[in-house]
């Protein structure tokens, strides 16, 4: 496909953005959300060198009007791909494809001292009648062996609610399976005990490389592990991909509310609903599972009712038999977990340079 001419570093001209719009085409029936549809075609024309480093894709607005659909669903669409580091965006400036880059000066150099090393050695081991693929699988093997040696990272998962707690530590076992760490969880009403006393727990933490919650606890969290100096990462409060599916799945006329524990971060939750459902913030009416009268209200006016795993026992009292009611559950963000493998991975990095130089 002919590529057309850029006016401009900055990005392409409107026939690139014509180019581009011809290849969306949204299958309504496929169950597949649409902004995971676009996201898709997306990373095709990226990968078929349709889109490439810097170019501009088009306008949320115009993309939204040329599939006539929400102007939300295409931003969605655009800040997953921007959670994956192939869209990035600037005031001013707008959206840009970032996932291809010119390596830096300094990447440029390693890369090429890299090289360099590389080939002296491979001459060096022929120089001494050595086979260079004999050598390189035993690089390998010792490159395992050390990496296999790396002691292991401790993560302390901690959140206020015991369900919250399994939900994210079983995720996070699962995403982080690579890498040589041990995960235990913890509740915030027991977190402060744990530091002072003597138990399993507050010698898990003490021993903590890294200590995990949410950005709804992360401010108290914070304040009681600084006296043991650990670090505090904060993880966002995201819907796991169940949850996520079946809210982005329902039709658009099905009403929505909500029913959340009284120690649920309700605001959060509530915005989170209304952003998958491409609705304007204030417009998904909850309730608190113990107010019985808002309850009641709140069923008068919505079709489906979506509740936290919290109040998951009120709940299922008043559904009506055959009623179905959407289970939200959350877990760790995408770039939540790209943040700790790489911290996990230049921490392990720092270990193996102190074992092979001692």
């Amino acid at each position: 496909m002919a590529r057309p001419k850029r006016r401009n570093g900055l990005g392409t001209v409107d026939e690139a953005s014509e180019t581009i719009l011809s290849h969306f085409i949204l299958d309504r029936q496929s169950g597949l959300p649409l902004y995971l549809q676009i996201a898709h075609e997306f990373m095709f024309l990226i990968e078929t060198g349709v889109l490439r480093d810097g170019d501009t894709p088009p306008s949320l607005r115009r993309l939204a009007k040329q599939l006539r659909i929400s102007f939300l669903t295409v931003d969605k669409a655009y800040r997953w791909l921007q959670s994956r580091g192939v869209l990035a965006t600037r005031p001013g400036i707008g959206w840009k494809v970032t996932l291809i880059r010119e390596d830096s000066d300094q990447e440029a150099r390693e890369r090429l001292r890299l090289a360099k090393f590389v080939d002296e050695t491979l001459s060096s081991s022929i120089q001494h009648g050595f086979d260079p693929m004999v050598l390189a699988r035993n690089m390998v093997y010792r490159a395992t062996a050390m990496k296999h040696r790396v002691p292991s990272r401790r993560l302390a998962f901690v959140e206020c609610h015991s369900e919250f707690v399994d939900d994210y530590v079983t995720d996070l076992r699962k995403e982080l399976s690579e890498f040589n760490v041990e995960i235990q969880g913890m509740l915030t009403g027991s977190l402060a005990n744990v530091a002072e006393t003597k138990c399993a727990d507050g010698d898990f933490l003490n021993h903590a490389d890294y200590v995990l919650t949410t950005f709804y606890h992360s401010a108290f969290v914070q304040k009681i592990v600084s006296p043991i100096n650990r670090r505090v990462v904060a993880l966002s409060l995201s819907l796991n991909k169940e949850a996520l599916y079946e809210i982005v799945s329902l039709p658009r006329d099905v009403r929505v509310g909500a029913i959340l524990g009284s120690t649920d971060p309700a605001p959060t939750i509530v915005r989170s609903l209304e952003y998958y459902r491409d609705q304007p913030t204030g417009s998904i009416p909850y309730a608190i599972a113990t107010d019985s009268a808002a309850v009641k209200r709140l069923r008068a006016k919505t079709d489906l009712i979506a509740y936290t795993i919290v109040c998951k026992d009120q709940v299922e009292t008043f559904l009506k038999k055959g009623e179905q009611g959407i289970l939200l559950r959350f877990g760790p963000a995408e770039s939540d977990i790209r943040k700790i493998k790489a911290l996990l991975a230049s921490s392990s990095a720092r270990v193996t340079s102190q074992m092979a130089h001692p």
